[in-house]
Parts: C-alpha cells; sequence; structure tokens
C-alpha cells in the first residue's frame, strides 16, 4: 500500500491503530500539545516536546517504574527528537504515545493543549475525532484508462493496492477492446459470408458495461463485508447508475466527483470529494445519535458509564459506541472509555462521534443483545 499523502502535515489514523492503542496495558505515556506550521514558532515544537517527555519521565518514575523501564518506554520518543525535517513539517497538534514495546506520533489538525498523561493505559479519546469523528471514507477514480481506489479522511488521502479490481479497461477479463465489426464464416461448399455483429458504438457499450461489471465485483471482494465507510465515485456522471446496479456493497454515495479523473493527484481528489461525503457523515452521525435514543427506549443502549461500555465491549456486545466531542478532550486523563473503543473496534463494532447524545450523557452504546 502506497504512503499516506498529507492534505495538511497530518498522518492518518485508522481504526487499526485506535484498536491496538486501546487494547494496550502497562505502564503508558499519553502526550498531547499543540503545534506550529511556520515562522519563528516552528522551533519551539521540539522544545516544548521535550519538555513534556522529560516530565513523562518524572511521572513514570513516580509511579514506581523502574528508570531503565523508563528509558525504554520514551526512548523512540526522545528519538523522534533528533529528527529536524519531522519538526518542520507539523500541523496543529501532535499525539505522542508509547508504552513497553509500542509507540506512535501522529499529527492531527486538532488544536490540542499541552497535557501529559501516565496511566495503565492509552489516553485514546482526543485522537478518535481525526480518525473517525471527522470521516473516514473510500474513494474510487475510475475511467477506462485508469482506476484507483483510495482511503481518505477529512485531511489525508492514500491509495489502496487495487487487488482483483481491473486496473483499466484494457486490464478487464477477456477481450476488452471493441472487436471487428464484421466476421468472416465459411459454408461448406467453401463460398466465403459476411456476418454484421452490429456497430461499433454497440460494441463499445457492451464491454464498457462488462469493465464496470468487473471493477463492481473486484470492489466487493476488496472492500469485504464488514467496511461500513461511504464510498464516493470520483469519474463522469454516466458510470455511477451502472456501478451501483452491479454493486452489492451498500455505501455508494449518490453524487459524484464528476469529471475524468486521470490527470488528478490524490490531494485533489481528497479535496474535491470532501464536500459530497461529508454531509453523508454528518447525517449518518445523527442517525446513529437516534438510534442510540430509541435503543434506551427498547432497553437495548447503555447509557454513561466506561466501565459498562468496557465489559460489554469486551463481550462483543456492541454494535455502536458512541460519544460527545466534549468527551474527546485531552485534558481528561484515560480511563474505561478509552480501552472500550479499542474493544469495540476489535470486535467489529462501530464508533460514532456525535455533537450531543439523548439523556445527556457523554458515552453509550447500541447492543447486538
Amino acid at each position: 500500500m502506497a504512503d499516506a499523502t498529507r492534505t495538511a502535515e497530518v498522518d492518518r489514523i485508522t481504526t487499526a491503530d485506535l484498536t491496538e492503542l486501546g487494547t494496550a496495558s502497562g505502564p503508558a505515556v499519553s502526550i498531547f500539545l499543540p503545534t506550529a506550521r511556520g515562522g519563528a514558532e516552528v522551533r519551539e515544537n521540539p522544545i516544548r516536546a521535550k519538555a513534556l517527555i522529560k516530565e513523562a519521565e518524572a511521572r513514570l518514575r513516580a509511579n514506581g517504574v523502574a528508570q531503565e523501564t523508563a528509558d525504554e518506554i520514551l526512548a523512540p520518543l526522545v528519538a523522534l527528537l533528533e529528527d529536524d525535517m519531522y519538526w518542520q513539517q507539523l500541523a496543529d497538534g501532535l499525539a505522542l504515545y508509547a508504552c513497553q514495546g509500542l509507540w506512535r506520533a501522529y499529527r492531527v489538525t486538532t488544536d490540542f493543549p499541552e497535557v501529559v498523561h501516565v496511566g495503565e493505559r492509552f489516553a485514546v479519546r482526543p485522537i478518535v475525532p481525526a480518525a473517525l469523528g471527522d470521516g473516514g471514507f473510500l474513494l474510487l477514480a475510475l475511467s477506462q484508462n485508469k482506476v484507483r481506489l483510495f482511503e481518505a479522511t477529512s485531511a489525508t488521502i492514500r491509495e489502496r493496492a487495487l487487488g482483483t479490481i481491473p486496473a483499466s479497461m484494457d486490464d478487464a477479463d477477456g477481450e476488452s477492446r471493441p472487436p471487428a465489426q464484421h466476421q468472416q464464416s465459411f459454408a461448406a461448399g467453401g463460398g466465403g459470408m459476411v456476418h454484421s455483429h452490429g456497430t461499433g458504438a454497440e460494441v463499445g457499450d457492451v464491454q464498457l458495461e462488462k469493465f464496470l461489471r468487473q471493477v463492481a465485483d473486484g470492489l466487493d471482494r476488496e472492500i469485504g463485508p464488514t467496511e461500513r465507510r461511504p464510498l464516493v465515485l470520483a469519474s463522469v456522471r454516466e458510470y455511477h447508475s451502472a456501478l451501483r446496479d452491479h454493486l452489492s456493497y451498500a455505501h455508494l454515495v449518490d453524487d459524484v466527483v464528476a469529471g475524468n479523473p486521470d490527470d488528478s493527484a490524490p490531494g485533489a481528489l481528497q479535496e474535491a470529494a470532501w464536500p459530497v461525503v461529508e454531509p453523508v457523515l454528518r447525517a449518518r452521525a445523527e442517525d446513529a445519535a437516534e438510534r442510540f435514543g430509541d435503543a434506551i427506549g427498547a432497553g437495548r443502549s447503555i447509557a454513561g458509564g466506561g466501565t459498562d461500555l468496557l465489559h460489554a465491549a469486551r463481550e462483543g456486545r456492541v454494535d455502536t459506541l458512541l460519544l460527545t466531542r466534549g468527551r474527546c478532550a485531552a485534558d481528561r486523563g484515560p480511563d474505561d472509555l478509552d480501552a472500550a473503543i479499542g474493544h469495540a473496534l476489535d470486535t467489529s463494532a462501530s464508533v460514532v462521534v456525535v455533537d450531543a447524545l439523548p439523556q445527556d450523557v457523554s458515552e453509550g452504546a447500541v447492543l447486538r443483545f
């Protein structure tokens, strides 16, 4: 898979990342800080980070962690301080995570406060909006000459391997170029007879239909049955209805990034797709909150209570975990909700960030059973 293209200086955060961080345990360090994108303030970025890493070291030692273990935990973050180019290519905020055997650094568009958390789990909630709440979607750039599949968010885009999806009309199974319009056959008497097989336009339409069907079939195989992200099509508008007819995946967005996408860079495609998909993602969050309210009335929910959510997530009972944006604040230390996020995602649940929830709770879940 290709590296992420940053439409700003940001890093892509996947559900796999959230799962890994949310299910990790042991002495764990979570550091958040605001960062400058340019100007003289850029020089302050690593200085502030270094001070926060030193604070994390002091807290680890105060919690009874041996100096050798503390040094091992923080070593990757200390090494990152020496990467001068990295500190000149930041966005609005930086999230740093470290425990024994695991560390992560994420540049995000969130303006974090300066804060250090040291405990038995990571503070995952502050990066959930960047990973999920602000929108993850799939983007298919499609023409007869080139097919590309991307994973994108409100700020990043990454190209995926096509797998069984044809890379072009020429790459489709079978004959993809229109055959000759006439075919000669020979009768028993030896004379040649010419039979017409339709116009070139008719043959071209048949081949195009076959190509789009193979793209749809490949998409269904590559996306998989557990995927739920919206799929945006960047192509000429005429391809949308044909693709929808053949595609089993239920989350193709109705609108299109119209035009031939062949010459569009990934970043340009992401910028054009975001206005198309953002209303869909917003409507999904609103629907999830409404569904949560219905589930409360039906007795199929947990309203509030991170510990109860964690138990349900570990048991695989969570269908959708919801948390408000206020619950994602970085200045609040890690708790059971952070672990619940990881375990919910580990059991193929959805995690949704909303502005508000019924009954004025800040987190909840719709249960499978």
